[in-house]
């Protein structure tokens, strides 16, 4: 089953219009939040989106009413698909998402406990090295910037990956072999040392009374 079987459409480029639709004004708001603060971008994103609401109304009233080169029907309006969204959001998926989500925060919660704890040496010390190149990718970049480089990625990499898919398995599995292989290591030598301080305590002769 292909990785990226389960992921809308929209995110292939099949139809470009309606990606370039939702890609770009989320990617230039997040890129205008780097430079003016979030109360300015949602008020200047609300009064373009307005702005535009009213082009096309005009358009539309100038294309059916006086110049008669359209008919008057629903479909003239640039605007008719939107008009079918269902905004609305219902009881059962408010209290699923909660559900979910207080789920998957206890879980987070329970496994970051262990990690901290030392549960398991092996995978707090995984964990600890993703801390590590964690601090150097705060060193380079804040959080809104990685947000961005995702929203990017999430509209780039499904279609570059369905139209070089062998390729990309073939680099992934060799990846994931070397990675297997250090952590084969690791694991080797995490188990000598603690070994090691066992045997030297069998070794150690009793003192004669």
């Amino acid at each position: 089953m292909s990785l990226t079987s389960s992921l809308p459409s929209v995110m292939f480029w099949t139809n470009p219009l309606e990606t370039a639709a939702i890609f770009l004004p989320t990617l230039a708001a997040l890129v205008a939040l780097v430079s003016y603060s979030i109360i300015s971008v949602v008020s200047t994103s609300c009064l373009v989106i307005l702005l535009a609401v009213s082009l096309c109304k005009l358009y539309t009233h100038v294309m059916v009413n006086l110049l008669a080169k359209l008919p008057a029907d629903p479909s003239s309006d640039p605007l008719h698909k939107v008009y079918s969204f269902d905004l609305t959001i219902s009881a059962e998926t408010v209290e699923t998402i909660i559900s979910t989500s207080v789920s998957n925060v206890n879980d987070i919660l329970i496994l970051l406990r262990s990690l901290f704890l030392l549960d398991s040496l092996v995978d707090s010390i995984k964990f600890g090295v993703l801390l590590y190149f964690v601090t150097y990718i705060g060193l380079m970049c804040n959080l809104l910037t990685v947000i961005t480089m995702a929203w990017i990625t999430l509209f780039t990499f499904p279609r570059l990956y369905r139209d070089n898919e062998m390729a990309i398995d073939s680099f992934v599995e060799k990846m994931m072999g070397q990675v297997e292989e250090v952590k084969s290591k690791v694991t080797s030598l995490v188990t000598r040392t603690k070994a090691t301080p066992m045997k030297n305590v069998e070794k150690t002769p009793e003192k004669e009374e």
